[in-house]
């Protein structure tokens, strides 16, 4: 009897100690193993021999008798064949093992350090292997995490993690995606009574743009909920591969929204990459307008249908707009500021 209760906790001892550095409970549906001193995630609700599903890939290695599939899933037996070159990708995780998702959106046979990456993600290089890894996610840290950091050039501010130039600010709503609206140079999400802020963010009803911080935060032990801190703001964490939602962008592991600008040309006052029929101000394109027309200036002009009077650093200019957008009061990118208390939105002091 002795001698079976020493065989067993020797039994029990080994056992704790290969499970030492992984926890034994069910994180939500996920559970996690330790096989050979390695913690490998298993998704099976309840243990068994069963490990398909395994993440791959990624720095794990799949069990004795799986294989690692295209969809860095682990298998039994034999993994399924990657996906052909040329196969249309959005994220790494969309090509197979081998393969790297390109800058042009396809699957190719090699590494980033040839074809690049695709949107939100960039080419690292980490023990002599180079992988794209989610913009703004550990191993890709942000430049910056408030203006403060952004000492140079004079004006600059920190969007999206990097360090602007006044010059690369926005200055128009036009400039920003997803209904956003400029504010201080600064693509931010707007907001009224039925469309709520990003998480992290709240509303100035007043202004109807996204720029309350409902709580100021420096590390992620003071954000409730699973969220975390970035930017001295709570915000939701990034999903799988760095994603986010929609005007978001996944920067230090959380979503915080896109703040830089898209331009579309570069040459102040002709047509350059632009339409025939329009002109680049303030590096978008415009339709021109002729003042003289009247209301039926921009008829066809979808709801920039007003033709205003603009004036750059270029000169002045008719093109369509709409009441709200293309004010000339203030603007960023020229150094023109507002009052305190005002703030530049959209050109507009407000």
């Amino acid at each position: 009897m002795m001698m079976k209760r020493i065989v067993f906790f020797a039994l029990l001892g080994t056992g704790a100690a290969v499970l030492g550095g992984c926890p034994i409970y069910p994180e939500g549906r996920d559970h996690r193993v330790c096989l050979d001193g390695d913690c490998y995630q298993c998704p099976d609700p309840y243990y068994s021999s069963s490990c398909t599903g395994w993440t791959c890939n990624s720095g794990l290695d799949c069990p004795s008798g799986y294989s690692c599939g295209s969809d860095r899933r682990c298998h039994l037996g034999d993994a399924p064949p990657p996906p052909p070159s040329g196969t249309t990708c959005a994220k790494p995780a969309d090509c197979g093992a081998g393969q790297v998702c390109g800058a042009d959106n396809k699957c190719h046979p090699g590494d980033c350090s040839s074809f690049g990456c695709p949107s939100s993600f960039v080419c690292k290089v980490s023990g002599g292997a180079a992988s794209c890894v989610p913009t703004g996610q550990p191993g890709t840290p942000s430049q910056c995490r408030s203006d403060r950091d952004c000492a140079t050039p004079a004006g600059a501010k920190c969007l999206s993690g990097s360090c602007v130039a006044p010059a690369d600010q926005c200055a128009d709503a036009t400039q920003c995606s997803n209904g956003a609206q400029c504010v201080q140079g600064a693509c931010t999400p707007s907001c009224n009574d039925t469309k709520p802020c990003p998480t992290g963010y709240g509303c100035d009803t007043a202004k109807g743009v996204c720029t309350n911080n409902p709580t100021v935060c420096t590390t992620s032990a003071q954000c409730p909920g699973g969220n975390v801190c970035v930017d001295e703001h709570c915000v939701a964490p990034c999903g799988p591969g760095g994603t986010c939602g929609a005007g978001l962008v996944c920067i230090d592991g959380g979503c915080t929204p896109d703040e830089k600008p898209v331009f579309t040309c570069s040459q102040e006052g002709v047509q350059d990459a632009c339409q025939q029929g329009s002109v680049c101000l303030r590096r978008s394109c415009y339709i021109a307008c002729d003042a003289d027309a009247g209301s039926e200036a921009c008829k066809a002009a979808d709801t920039f249908n007003v033709c205003k009077p603009v004036t750059t650093a270029s000169g002045s200019y008719s093109v369509c707009g709409s009441n709200d957008n293309l004010g000339t009061e203030c603007d960023p990118t020229q150094n023109k500021m507002c009052a305190s208390p005002l703030v530049c939105i959209d050109g507009f002091c407000k």
